[in-house]
């Protein structure tokens, strides 16, 4: 799953995952931290979506991922 984050940072896919990283990179201080913190999201958002038999929503996952960050949704 670090890879799978690493990549969707890397093109910024869904979009403003990148500033999302950045920010939770930051209030942790430890960029593995971050990603531990974001995997959970990825997760629990892959999770759902073959729970429900539907493609991931990266607009929940996205979501998801700036209540982490302390960002507005």
């Amino acid at each position: 799953l670090h890879l799978g984050l690493r990549e969707q940072v890397a093109t910024n896919r869904p979009a403003g995952i990148a500033a999302v990283y950045k920010a939770t990179a930051a209030s942790t201080g430890d960029i593995h931290a971050a990603e531990h913190e974001m995997i959970e999201c990825l997760a629990e958002t892959l999770w759902e979506a073959q729970s429900q038999n539907q493609p991931p929503d990266e607009q929940k996952y996205l979501e998801r991922l700036r209540r982490l960050a302390g960002q507005q949704a």
